[in-house]
C-alpha cells in the first residue's frame, strides 16, 4: 500500500517531466527543420546539386568537417551534415529539383542504403569508413554506390567526375511532333515547344538594362556567402568579364556555369531573365565566330548522355518530329569519346544511354568551334550550338544493350511547318514590348508545368525504422502534435534570426567570411537560443 502511495505521489511529477521532455524534443525538432528549410531556401535553388554527409559520429565543429566543407564547396556550394538518419531521409524526400551526392559511414550505410537506394533524388552514394574490405562486400551489391573509401580526397575526385557526368545527363529537351496540325488545336507538348522557342528568341534579343550585370553579380555575392572559392571567382568575373569572354566563362565549371545549367534545366524564367546579359552575349559571340568558320561541307558531330525512360519514350513516339535542347549544346566530332559518355550514363539504372549523331550545315544554324576559346584551351574538337537550334529526329537504332543511337538533322526557322506555327503563336504577343512579351510567355509556360518524377513521389515519405537506429547508434526521435507551439517557434525564429539586414555592396559581401547564414554547422546553437527565448514566453 505504501509502495502504491509512493508511486502515486511521484506519478504527477513523473508525468510532468515526460511531458516537458516531449515538448522540448518537439520544439528542438521543429526549430531544426525550420532553420534547415530556411537555409535550403536561401541557397540551394541556384545549383543542380547538394552534397550530404550522413554520419552520427561526426562533430560539426571539428577541423575535419570545416576542412571538408571548404574543400568540397569548390564542387558544390551547399554542403549539409546530418547526424540523424530520419531527418536526413525526410530532407531528401522533400527535394524537388536537386540531385544528391551522399557520403555515408560504413556501418550506417549497410542498414540504410537498401532503404534509400530507390530515392530518385539521390544520384550517387560514397561509403566512408575505416574497414574498406569489410564494407566492399555489401556495397558492391548496391547500384548507386560509387565506391568504398578510407580517405576523403578520393571521394572528392569521384564526386567531381560524377558531377560532370550528371550535369551532362540533366540537359533536357523539348519535342514537337511531326503530325501537328496548324489548323487544329495543338496539344500541350507542341504548344510548350513553340512557347519555349519564342522565349529563347526574345531572350537572345532582349535589350537588357545597363545595371543587369551588376544586379546579377550582387545576387551571386549574396548567394555564395561563406564560400571563399566561389567569391574569388565572382570577383574575377566582376573585374574581367566582357562579351568576347562569354563562351570562355560558359565553359568554366564555376558559379555561373552551375546557375545557368540549373535555370535552363528547370526552366526558371526569372533566373534566365536575370542572366539575360550573359545569354545574349554568348549568342552574339557565336554569331561572330560562326561568320569566320571555314567549314563548307556538312559536318557530323556527336553527344553522349543519359536520358530518362520518359524522355526516351517521347523521342521514340515522335520520330521525324523536331527536337530542341534546353541549353547551349556542347558536342564533339569524336564519336568514341561521346560513346564513352553514353556508356557511362547507362551505368545509372535510372537512365538510358543515348548517342546523338548530328549532321550539321553551317548555312542552316548557328554554331562555332571551341578551339582556343574554351576555358580548357585546346578543346576535343568541340562544337557549340546556339540555344535556339532545332533538330529533326531522323533515325533511332539500338547499338548495344541499353545504348541507343539517335540521328538528328539540323533544320532552321525557314522550315515551313515551324515558320507557320511560329507566326500563328506570335499573334498572341504581337504589338507588345519585350517585357510584356516575356510576361505573357511566362504566364503561358507556367500552365504547362508537369510534376517531375520526384514531385510525383513526394506524397510517399520514407522513414528509417527507429529499431534499426537503436541497434546502431541508440537514436530516438520523439514527435508530437503541437501546432500552437510550432507557430510560436516559427514566430520566435523569424523575430530573432530572419530580420532584414542592411543592404551591402558587392565588395563588403565578398569580404565578409563570417557564418552569416544559418548553415547546419550553427543550427544547434540557434536551436538552443530559440528554446531559451521560448522559455521566457508564456503559453497561450
Amino acid at each position: 500500500m505504501a509502495e502504491a502511495n509512493n508511486r502515486s505521489t511521484k506519478s504527477p511529477q513523473h508525468k510532468l517531466l515526460i511531458s516537458s521532455s516531449q515538448k522540448n524534443a518537439s520544439i528542438v525538432s521543429t526549430i531544426k527543420k525550420f532553420l534547415l528549410n530556411l537555409h535550403i531556401e536561401q541557397q540551394s535553388t541556384i545549383e543542380n546539386f547538394i552534397i550530404i554527409w550522413l554520419d552520427p559520429s561526426i562533430n560539426i565543429h571539428s577541423d575535419e568537417y570545416n576542412s571538408f566543407k571548404n574543400h568540397f564547396q569548390k564542387l558544390v556550394h551547399l554542403i549539409l551534415l546530418f547526424n540523424d538518419s530520419n531527418q536526413c531521409i525526410d530532407f531528401i524526400s522533400d527535394i524537388k529539383n536537386e540531385k544528391i551526392f551522399l557520403i555515408i559511414s560504413g556501418l550506417l550505410g549497410r542498414k540504410l542504403v537498401p532503404i534509400i537506394n530507390n530515392l530518385c533524388q539521390i544520384d550517387s552514394i560514397y561509403v566512408y569508413c575505416d574497414n574498406k574490405v569489410r564494407h566492399e562486400k555489401w556495397a558492391d551489391q548496391e547500384k548507386k554506390i560509387k565506391g568504398v573509401f578510407q580517405n576523403i580526397e578520393p571521394i572528392y575526385d569521384a564526386i567531381r567526375r560524377d558531377i560532370r557526368q550528371c550535369e551532362d545527363d540533366l540537359i533536357s529537351f523539348n519535342i514537337l511532333s511531326s503530325t501537328f496540325n496548324t489548323n487544329k488545336n495543338l496539344n500541350q507538348s507542341d504548344q510548350l515547344f513553340i512557347y519555349i522557342q519564342l522565349f529563347k528568341e526574345i531572350l537572345i534579343e532582349l535589350d537588357y538594362k545597363s545595371n543587369t550585370k551588376i544586379d546579377f553579380i550582387n545576387f551571386c555575392y549574396s548567394k555564395y556567402q561563406n564560400n571563399k572559392y566561389q567569391l574569388d571567382i565572382i570577383k574575377e568575373f566582376q573585374n574581367d568579364y566582357n562579351q568576347s569572354s562569354s563562351i570562355w566563362w560558359c565553359t568554366r565549371e564555376c558559379f555561373i556555369y552551375s546557375i545557368l545549367n540549373k535555370a535552363f534545366r528547370i526552366q526558371d524564367m526569372n533566373m534566365l531573365i536575370k542572366m539575360s546579359f550573359f545569354i545574349r552575349d554568348i549568342h552574339l559571340e557565336i554569331i561572330r565566330l560562326h561568320s569566320k568558320l571555314n567549314q563548307k561541307n556538312p559536318l557530323i558531330v556527336y553527344r553522349g548522355q543519359g536520358v530518362s525512360e520518359e524522355e526516351f519514350n517521347k523521342i521514340l513516339d515522335n520520330q521525324n518530329g523536331f527536337l530542341s535542347f534546353n541549353n547551349f549544346l556542347l558536342t564533339t566530332t569524336n564519336k568514341d569519346l561521346s560513346k564513352f559518355y553514353a556508356r557511362s550514363a547507362r551505368d545509372n539504372h535510372q537512365l538510358i544511354g543515348v548517342l546523338f549523331q548530328m549532321e550539321i550545315d553551317r548555312t542552316k544554324s548557328l554554331f562555332t568551334s571551341l578551339d582556343k576559346i574554351s576555358y580548357y584551351g585546346e578543346s576535343e574538337n568541340e562544337i557549340f550550338f546556339a540555344i535556339n537550334t532545332i533538330f529533326r529526329i531522323h533515325t533511332i537504332d539500338q547499338i548495344e544493350n541499353g545504348l541507343w543511337q539517335i540521328q538528328l538533322k539540323l533544320t532552321n526557322n525557314e522550315n515551313e511547318q515551324l515558320k507557320y506555327l511560329k507566326i500563328l503563336l506570335q499573334k498572341e504577343i504581337e504589338n507588345k514590348n519585350q517585357p510584356e512579351q516575356l510576361n505573357i510567355l511566362m504566364t503561358k509556360l507556367q500552365m504547362f508545368h508537369e510534376p517531375t518524377p520526384i514531385e510525383k513521389t513526394q506524397s510517399t515519405k520514407m522513414k528509417f525504422e527507429p529499431s534499426i537506429e537503436e541497434n546502431i547508434y541508440h537514436e530516438q526521435t520523439m514527435k508530437t502534435d503541437q501546432s500552437t507551439t510550432n507557430d510560436k517557434i516559427e514566430q520566435t525564429v523569424k523575430e530573432n534570426f530572419c530580420q532584414e539586414q542592411p543592404q551591402e555592396t558587392s565588395e563588403s559581401v565578398a569580404n565578409d567570411q563570417t557564418e552569416s547564414e544559418h548553415s547546419p554547422v550553427v543550427i544547434d546553437v540557434i536551436v538552443e537560443q530559440s528554446v531559451n527565448s521560448l522559455k521566457s514566453t508564456p503559453d497561450v
